[in-house]
């Protein structure tokens, strides 16, 4: 199994001149993965730090002093990324990123996705688990309605996407979450930034036709 540290860098930056003044901050916070399992550990970390290195805490550090010192005193900027390790199973791990990143305009631009990692390689996973993603549309875009927008029926939201028609794929690779497969849209992709990121929890059971000899080995179907 694959246990964790819980690594947090938070800063920030007062300015002042003779416009205005603000307050410019970074936080992460970061579920350092503990294991003799190197592979996982490092396509983890890299998946993280978008950068081919394990030292997380140098490789934070220089993002964070490049955030502050790009902002400077232009805006009242913020990130805020954080990392959590939310399910393992004896083939695979789940991540969750969320967090969002301001600077300037009328609202942050916010992230919310999940990876997960096949422990035989330290790989990721996501549309490889099917053997052809574009089947699963329909299945997608019924769920996504279903599950996300019916609840939340709005005039904004009636008014900006089609409900009679399927949505792409969403660009963000599906998840594991225990025993079901996440499917996530980003702000935008789909419908205005005020209806969020709509997402649908697919069961493994619904799934089965559909799954890839990749995706039946890792779920052990």
């Amino acid at each position: 199994m694959v246990d964790i540290q819980t690594y947090t860098l938070k800063d920030s930056v007062f300015y002042e001149d003779e416009y205005d003044q603000g307050y410019n901050y970074f936080t992460m916070n970061l579920d350092v993965p503990i294991t003799d399992n190197d592979s996982l550990r490092h396509h983890i970390l890299q998946w993280i730090l978008s950068d081919d290195t394990d030292d997380y805490e140098t490789s934070i550090n220089e993002e964070k002093d490049r955030f502050l010192e790009e902002e400077g005193s232009e805006s009242r900027a913020a990130f805020e990324g954080n990392y959590t390790l939310t399910e393992q199973t004896e083939r695979y791990v789940t991540y969750i990123s969320e967090g969002y990143l301001y600077t300037g305009g009328a609202h942050p631009l916010p992230w919310y996705y999940g990876v997960t990692f096949n422990k035989s390689d330290g790989n990721m996973v996501g549309y490889d688990l099917f053997d052809d993603p574009e089947s699963l549309i329909d299945l997608i875009s019924e769920n996504i309605k279903k599950q996300y927008f019916d609840p939340y029926q709005t005039e904004e939201e009636a008014y900006s996407f089609d409900p009679e028609s399927p949505f792409p794929l969403p660009e963000n690779e599906p998840w594991i979450e225990t025993d079901s497969v996440v499917f996530c849209y980003g702000p935008f992709e789909i419908a205005p930034y005020a209806a969020g990121m709509p997402l649908c929890k697919i069961a493994l059971t619904d799934l089965k036709p559909f799954l890839s000899a990749k995706g039946n080995a890792l779920l052990n179907n």
